[in-house]
This record gives C-alpha cells, structure tokens and sequence, in this order.
C-alpha cells in the first residue's frame, strides 16, 4: 500500500531546505500534536541535508527533538483539558466512564514514565500516546522529560538513516510510514478490547458478588 503521505513530501521537503533549523522545528512541533506531518518525512530529509553539508547533524536531532517536545507537552495538556471533560460527559456512550479516567491515572501513576518513553520511541504508539498521558493526568513534569527522551531516540534513528541513505532517504520514510499506521491501528484496537475485557471481568465479579 503506497504511503498516504507521499503528496507532502515535495512541500515538506521545500518548506526544510528553505528556511532549515526554523522549518524542521516548527513542522515538529506540529507532528508532536496531531501528526498531520509526520516526522518520517522531516527527519531523515533534515539527515540527508546534514550529509551534504547544508545543515549540522546534532543540531537537527536536537532542533527536531525540541520541537517535538513542545508539540508532546501541548497533546498532553490538550488531553487534560478536553479530553477527560469530554469522557466524563460522553464517554458512557462508547462505554467510558469515571471508572476509566480513574483507571488511567492509577496507570499512568504507576507505568506512566516507561511508557512514555518507549512509546515516543516507537513508530504508531509516538502518534497517540500524549493524549492518553493528559487524559490520566501523569505528572508533567516526568511527561516532558520521557516523552523528550524518548523523542530523542525516534529523531536520532531517523536523522541518521536519512544521513547514510542520502538520496534513497525516502525509501525509510514511504516504509515506516506504513508501519505507523498499521501500528496506530492495532494500538488503538488493543486499547478498546483491554477496556472491554476489564469491563467485563468487573461485571463478572459484581454478579459473583451479590450471588
């Protein structure tokens, strides 16, 4: 299946060899929100500008890697602040509840920093995993510092393959890009049927409970 973000790759490319350290930054602090850019397409076209001399490998790592932290810290803060109002009102009608935001926090509180970090540091989990930390309210403090951290690896990976691969740098990008969303995907997937197995398992021991 060919990647659905091929028609960006020109303007991407473009938007970075136009004005460099600024463009990579500010197209990750985009990424690091939604995604609609993804940084398989900045990255590693930064690595190869890196390869030809137009740019320094190490600041672009640490230049998308700011960024990218900025845009975790605002999905993060855009799950606190809307997301659990939304799921405390609606959430009953996709089978969420209070029960789940608790859960969440207990989650987050208890497996938060590792998951984090290696969430950030994996193609599709990268994409999602801030909302859900905002959502079960992980300290910010430890958010900002996993999810930079583990930004940091995605980031190097990618600068680097774009740096050896040069002008082949988009065979990585076309590849991992249809891996990250096969991995959204099931990620999202095994999320609704862990909520509904606990769900299911809470009512079985109620009626237990009171038989």
């Amino acid at each position: 299946m060919p990647s659905l973000f091929l028609g960006l790759t020109e303007w991407i490319t473009g938007f970075v060899a136009a004005i460099g350290y600024p463009g990579i930054f500010l197209l990750m602090i985009v990424e690091g929100i939604l995604t609609p850019i993804p940084s398989e397409f900045i990255m590693p076209f930064a690595g190869y500008l890196a390869a030809r001399g137009d740019l320094n490998l190490v600041a672009v790592i640490a230049v998308g890697t700011a960024g990218a932290g900025i845009g975790n810290v605002v999905a993060y803060t855009i799950g606190m602040r809307l997301g659990r109002p939304l799921i405390a009102r609606w959430g009953k009608y996709v089978g969420l509840g209070v029960d789940d935001l608790e859960w969440a926090e207990s989650w987050f509180k208890k497996y938060g920093p590792v998951g984090v970090l290696v969430g950030h540091a994996v193609p599709g989990v990268r994409s999602i995993i801030s909302f859900p930390a905002g959502v079960g309210r992980m300290r910010l403090r430890n958010f900002a510092i996993f999810s930079t951290a583990g930004a940091s690896i995605w980031n190097t990976v990618l600068v680097v393959s774009g740096y050896f691969l040069l002008e082949r740098w988009t065979l990585f990008a076309e590849t991992t890009e249809n891996v990250d969303l096969y991995i959204v995907l099931a990620v999202i997937g095994g999320i609704a049927g862990y909520v509904y197995w606990r769900k299911r398992r809470a009512k079985r021991r109620a009626a237990s409970r009171s038989g």
